[in-house]
């Protein structure tokens, strides 16, 4: 079955969901004076949960209690061992009660310091159409590493420009619009010990492409049924946790399975698609953590949100995929994000810092859609300084006709577009025995292409034996990218599917907008070597200066040769040895691809030193030379 998922020009569509709420300052004027005085009670909404509201106590504040109402107090955050995050109560009372009257006399207590409304996350429709009943033939000349047969459409992870039509209209693919996937493939392909949190719906757990790669908790699964085996305060949480219905068991979820399947469906078995981190085929693909915000038209409120990400940061896993947020524009500024969602940012802020892998990460990476209503802003949470915010590109480099730009925008990645091609997937809804896929778009079909890149640089970081914080793999992340900016130029030809006729997008707004540029997941992985990439078009004698490798006086170096082995050689078509000339450094390319090669240089002298010589030292550098269609001229992939 091949969906086509669409979505409104201006509207958000299905693939991404919002908290429904209105602008916090006038969330704040729907306060009577009394209310505010105190500056205790934090974020109303019309749509707030009735007989339910969040409690954080002062430091040593003791027990909650108030004459003559009658409360029922637990903790929010199940069996946290942070005194911090102790503070928090969810306060529960009859629901025929006044909310905000019960809010005033909570907050008017000493020992409380907090109170926030419950608010509920809400999920918008989109629109839909057919596919064409046949695909264009793909015609791709590389040499795929793995035999999973939707592959070669997956222009995602590898563009070469020959896949067009993918619906009723022209598609437009150009050459390394993509995350350069199958370069970094040649390096790692995942790691069964990185465990990643897919906060959206849930995944389809025993899908033939994902089961394999499910997160486990072996004590649930190997325990009794009903029973809090492993003592983490959730029942039966075999493969994550279902939030909406506070149980173990997870209710598969179309957008969810989608976006797990990005990150980390099982390659090389012959079956569907791809994932980014998605293993060899051999167990060794990265795990996934289902934690279940929706089912079908039901969703979570923000208490429950705040305890999937404890819930997460507390049973492993090191990254959360978050493709749900605020209407963009309700915050105005972190401090009001910090402030008035403060259960929440806490949340997040817990699995920053608590969460990780045991010798190779300290802390945890939240990364999230940064919206698709065409707003100049990130929406927040992804707007936050400290969360990646991730913007959409199309098939051709060009911002996608939906995506938010501007401020709080960290980085892009294909989302896919409806009018220039779609990102595949699976889904969890086909009854074919063979298997389902389907097309979809949207930031948050972007971000589990950042998500995925992230899971394959700790992958690569565990085979190499390297350690690192949280900081250090967003700004490696943030600074592993090609540029798009260049072709935010002029107009694009779009398809409006509600109204049924063409427009012309204006792309200049969104020029130096959607971020750093447009995800690379081999850069990232050779910024973690710290190796240089060095980049060449295909049939061009190439010629770059090493003043930036070998210092500026690169061109009065005695340099012995370029180090090539045959294998670089064949996979590059390399006929001619590269050589330096006055340190300028010579190669030819006939076929894209990467490989390693070795430069060497004398300092100090024409000869090296050592037993009777007087002489220099010798230098060298390996570097990665990078072969593709085109470059831009600031040395970012076009």
């Amino acid at each position: 079955m091949y969906n086509f998922i669409l979505m409104k020009r201006f509207l958000l569509p299905a693939i991404i969901t919002l908290l429904s709420v209105a602008c916090v300052n006038d969330n704040l004027g729907d306060l009577p004076t009394e209310d505010r005085h105190s500056g205790k009670i934090r974020n109303w909404g019309e749509n707030a949960a009735a007989g339910r509201l969040m409690v954080c106590l002062a430091e040593g504040g003791q027990e909650l209690s108030i004459e003559g109402l009658s409360l029922d107090v637990e903790p929010l955050f199940r069996g946290t061992k942070s005194q911090d995050m102790a503070r928090w109560q969810l306060v529960t009372f009859d629901e025929s009660l006044d909310l905000r009257g019960v809010a005033e006399r909570i907050a008017a207590c000493d020992n409380v310091e907090y109170v926030e409304f419950d608010l509920p996350i809400k999920r918008i429709a989109g629109q839909s159409v057919a596919m064409p009943t046949t695909r264009c033939e793909t015609t791709r000349a590389t040499t795929l590493p793995f035999n999973d047969p939707e592959l070669p459409y997956q222009w995602h992870y590898h563009n070469d420009g020959s896949l067009s039509d993918y619906a009723d209209i022209p598609s437009l693919c150009l050459a390394g619009a993509d995350i350069n996937l199958l370069n970094a493939w040649k390096y790692t392909a995942g790691d069964n010990r990185v465990i990643v949190a897919v906060i959206d719906g849930g995944i389809m757990t025993d899908h033939a492409d994902l089961e394999d790669n499910m997160w486990v908790n072996e004590a649930e699964r190997n325990g009794i049924e009903g029973v809090d085996d492993d003592n983490n305060g959730f029942i039966d949480d075999i493969h994550g946790y279902n939030f909406v219905h506070d149980k173990g068991e997870i209710v598969a979820d179309s957008h969810g399975t989608h976006v797990a399947g990005t990150i980390s469906a099982v390659n090389n078995n012959g079956y569907a698609v791809c994932g980014i981190a998605g293993g060899t085929g051999k167990g060794d693909g990265v795990r996934l953590m289902s934690i279940q915000i929706f089912n079908g038209d039901e969703g979570c409120y923000s208490h429950q949100l705040a305890q999937a990400f404890m819930y997460a940061a507390d049973n492993g896993a090191v990254i959360a995929n978050n493709s749900w947020g605020y209407d963009p524009g309700g915050y105005r500024s972190d401090k009001e994000f910090e402030k008035w969602d403060s259960t929440l940012h806490a949340a997040i802020d817990y699995f920053e810092e608590n969460a990780g892998l045991e010798g190779v990460m300290e802390g945890g990476l939240a990364i999230f859609a940064a919206g698709n209503e065409t707003f100049p802003e990130s929406a927040y949470p992804a707007a936050y300084n400290r969360y990646i915010s991730v913007t959409a590109m199309s098939s051709d480099y060009t911002a996608a006709f939906y995506t938010n730009y501007g401020p709080g925008c960290n980085i892009a990645a294909p989302g896919g577009d409806a009018n220039y091609g779609a990102v595949l997937c699976i889904e969890s809804t086909s009854t074919d025995p063979k298997y389902g896929v389907e097309y979809m778009q949207g930031t948050s079909m972007a971000t589990p292409h950042v998500t995925g890149c992230a899971a394959l640089a700790l992958s690569y970081a565990l085979k190499q034996g390297y350690t690192l914080t949280n900081d250090e793999l967003r700004n490696l992340i943030l600074t592993s990218t090609i540029d798009i900016n260049s072709y935010q130029v002029g107009t694009k030809r779009c398809f409006d599917y509600e109204q049924g006729i063409y427009y012309d997008m204006d792309l200049a707004p969104y020029a130096g907008k959607l971020g750093s540029g447009n995800i690379d997941a081999h850069k990232l992985l050779m910024q973690l070597d710290g190796t240089p990439c060095l980049y060449f078009r295909t049939n061009e004698t190439s010629m770059l200066s090493l003043d930036e490798f070998f210092g500026g006086s690169s061109n009065e170096l005695k340099y012995n040769g370029c180090e090539v082995s045959d294998e670089v050689r064949e996979t590059l078509g390399i006929t001619t040895t590269p050589r330096i000339d006055n340190g300028l450094l010579r190669i030819e390319c006939t076929k894209p691809g990467t490989g390693r090669i070795k430069v060497s240089a004398i300092v100090g002298g024409d000869f090296p030193g050592g037993n009777d010589m007087i002489g220099g030292m010798i230098v060298e550098r390996e570097f990665e030379v990078v072969v593709r269609g085109s470059v831009a001229d600031n040395g970012g992939w076009l």
